[in-house]
Formats: structure tokens, sequence, C-alpha cells
């Protein structure tokens, strides 16, 4: 392959890109804009919250995971500590 045609796949403009290959899938996502990444990972918690799954803090395991924000050139997450009842 040429370096035109390797251009091409990184970028995900080749008709034989194959997102079921995980070598181009992560090459896919590593050339992805931060905002873009973090949008995905809200998607996904977003999944996980109507599944009822939580994402919890590893040291303070009140705290869930609620959102992923970027703000310029950072990513921040949000995290709510909640009060919930043990059965």
């Amino acid at each position: 392959m040429n370096r035109n045609g390797r251009r091409t796949v990184r970028k995900g403009k080749a008709r034989g890109l194959d997102l079921n290959d995980p070598k181009q899938a992560q090459e896919l996502l590593e050339n992805l804009p931060v905002a873009t990444l973090v949008a995905g990972i809200n998607n996904s918690l977003d999944i996980l919250q109507k599944r009822g799954i939580s994402v919890s803090d590893w040291d303070q395991k009140k705290r869930e995971l609620y959102r992923l924000k970027v703000f310029g050139t950072k990513v921040y997450y949000l995290a709510a500590e909640l009060d919930k009842i043990e059965k």
C-alpha cells in the first residue's frame, strides 16, 4: 500500500475499512477528536444507566460517574454522591 492509501485508511475513508478488525477500529479511534471520544463515552454511560448499571468511584463507592465534559483542551468528569437505599 502506498502512502496515499495508508493516509486514506487512517482517516477512515477507505472502502476496505473493516471496523470488525480490532487494529483498524483502534486506529480509527486514535485519530478521533477528543470531543468525539468523550461523546462516545457519554453515550455508553447513558446506555449503562438505562440498564441500571452505575459506574462507581474506586475509592469512594457512594460516588457515581455521571458525565464527562470538555472545556477547552481538558476533560472533566462529573460525579454525584448518591444516597442509595441498600436492601
